[in-house]
């Protein structure tokens, strides 16, 4: 939990400020105070804001397509719930979050320190977690004229737009889910893990979290389309 009493700890504005343009510094100052709820309830904040403004038209409309992609039936009198549909995605999405970044959180440490042996606790891998997710959290705020205009809440800055060269398929939603804030954020945290224990490059730190970026984007995709 946060604890103001830690005169070398920055601020949380300060955190928020410097895991955009200093996370080097940030998180040097974070190995010995690994706070991090102020970071995940930031994180939830914007999670939250990047949603509760989608109208309910937009979420009945993407609710039905997806539907129809899964070959489900539409249900009579499905317009009618869609204040429910946004009720439930608006809340969902910051819970959601929480309980996912205690997972991965858990599996990085599994990762860092218990098969490659690293010097770190579950508590600093929590914290590294916690404030990179800012920058993917703040990448879905600005993100969200677009979601609106796109009649698209699950729309993402994604290597898929780029990827002009391929048609609809497995490839295709592989790139999809290659998040350019998401990229972001990995590389922030590969640069925290490197200082929660110094014999940990940034280099090595980074290959081990894109391969596992990757990983979960290529099993992912199998699930899509």
């Amino acid at each position: 939990m946060e604890e103001p009493t830690a005169a070398t700890l920055p601020s949380l504005p300060q955190r928020v400020v410097q895991v955009f343009f200093s996370p080097g510094e940030l998180f040097t100052a974070l190995r010995e105070k690994p706070v991090w709820f102020g970071a995940l309830a930031v994180s939830a904040a914007l999670i939250f804001l990047s949603t509760v403004f989608i109208p309910t038209d937009v979420w009945i409309e993407f609710s039905r397509a997806q539907m129809i992609a899964r070959g489900q039936d539409v249900p009579a009198g499905f317009e009618t719930g869609g204040s429910l549909i946004r009720i439930i995605s608006v809340v969902v999405g910051p819970i959601g979050f929480f309980l996912m970044a205690f997972i991965f959180s858990g599996v990085i440490t599994l990762i860092f320190s218990i098969i490659l042996g690293d010097d770190g606790r579950y508590g600093q891998y929590l914290t590294v977690m916690a404030h990179a997710s800012i920058i993917s959290s703040a990448g879905a705020l600005l993100l969200l004229p677009l979601k609106i205009t796109q009649a698209d809440p699950s729309l993402t800055l994604n290597l898929g737009i780029f990827a002009v060269f391929l048609e609809e398929g497995y490839l295709f939603r592989v790139f999809k889910m290659l998040d350019l804030f998401g990229l972001w954020s990995f590389a922030v945290m590969a640069v925290g893990v490197s200082k929660i224990d110094p014999k940990r490059s940034f280099g090595s730190a980074l290959t081990v979290l894109m391969i596992f970026f990757l990983g979960m984007a290529f099993l992912f995709g199998l699930f899509g389309g």
